[in-house]
């Protein structure tokens, strides 16, 4: 769970690097060594929530975001 978490961390925060997770979670999967599990979270469900974000998303708003995006990875990893 810990990767999806900083792997959310980084793309809420840099938006440039949520394209790369967004569009490319093939190299994201690769460079994380992420698990068939995590890659499944991370293509199923970390992927449209951070679609959803608005660009940018505001500096205050960081804190906010991850903490949803983590009940998100941590519901998708106990299914």
């Amino acid at each position: 769970m810990e990767n999806l978490v900083e792997i959310a961390h980084k793309a809420i925060a840099d938006y440039g690097y949520r394209q790369v997770v967004v569009w490319s979670p093939d190299d994201i999967i690769a460079q994380w060594d992420l698990s068939d599990r995590e890659a499944r979270v991370l293509l199923d469900t970390v992927r449209g929530a951070l679609e959803a974000l608005p660009v940018p998303v505001q500096p205050d708003d960081v804190p906010t975001e991850l903490e949803r995006i983590k009940g998100l990875i941590s519901t998708a990893l106990r299914s």
